[in-house]
């Protein structure tokens, strides 16, 4: 007798929401995408200055980043449930070795180190704090060193008393120009930071010292609620 398969209508109709959720967001974020790639774009015709062949490497190295980045969390994505609740370390690991093997080059190395504890977040805060995270990067890459020296990233999540959750990362390059206050202005990348975290209720945090730039992400506890800390 031939086995007949039968399934819930419940299960199958929470399978469609999570898929349809996931792919809702991967569209936002593909939206997000090509509007970053318009403004580099009118950005590079106002510049009267030709591009080098390591800037235009390095241009088309972040968006390739961009569009990897959000492949890699929309197979995330559309497993996990919207209000699921996963572990944020191995994804940083697993995000930040796929921004060194395509962003550095023997021009510029990069590594990262990887400090504090196994956060856990909401499954909803995951590709927003992802996008922040390659901003921060390709950043890193184009102004940290100019000089072309290595560049050491640090990437650190820990949890206050407080319930807050802060992600905080971290270069070791010469910092800010003087003068430039990156709250009150800033090029594309901290607009969509900045765009990013609100998205999420977080605070985001930008300072810097003769010993490097960092940021800071800041999740309240409000924000927080239903995830389980480790």
């Amino acid at each position: 007798m031939d086995t007949v398969l039968k399934f819930e209508p419940h299960l199958v109709s929470g399978a469609r929401d999570v898929v349809a959720e996931a792919n809702h967001r991967i569209a936002n974020s593909l939206t997000l995408l090509v509007g970053m790639v318009r403004m580099q774009a009118i950005s590079i015709k106002k510049n009267s200055s030709p591009m080098t062949s390591a800037e235009v490497r390095l241009l088309l190295d972040g968006v390739a980043a961009r569009i990897n980045i959000i492949a890699q969390l929309h197979r995330l994505l559309s497993h996990t449930a919207d209000d699921g609740v996963i572990s944020l370390r191995s994804h940083l690991q697993e995000i930040t070795d796929a921004f060194v093997g395509g962003l550095s080059s023997p021009e510029q190395m990069a590594r990262v180190v990887h400090t504090g504890c196994d956060c856990m977040v909401q499954m909803r805060q995951v590709q927003p704090i992802m996008l922040i995270l390659c901003e921060i990067f390709i950043n890193a890459m184009k102004y940290a060193h100019p000089a072309g020296m290595p560049l050491v990233m640090t990437v650190d999540c820990n949890v206050g008393t407080d319930g807050i959750l802060t992600l905080t990362i971290s270069d070791d390059g010469v910092g800010l120009p003087e003068g430039y206050d990156p709250q009150k202005t800033g090029g594309m990348g901290i607009r969509v930071m900045r765009s990013l975290a609100a998205e999420i209720g977080a605070e985001l945090q930008v300072q810097s010292t003769h010993l490097g730039l960092t940021t800071r992400l800041s999740l309240p506890a409000s924000a927080m609620s239903g995830a389980k800390l480790a």
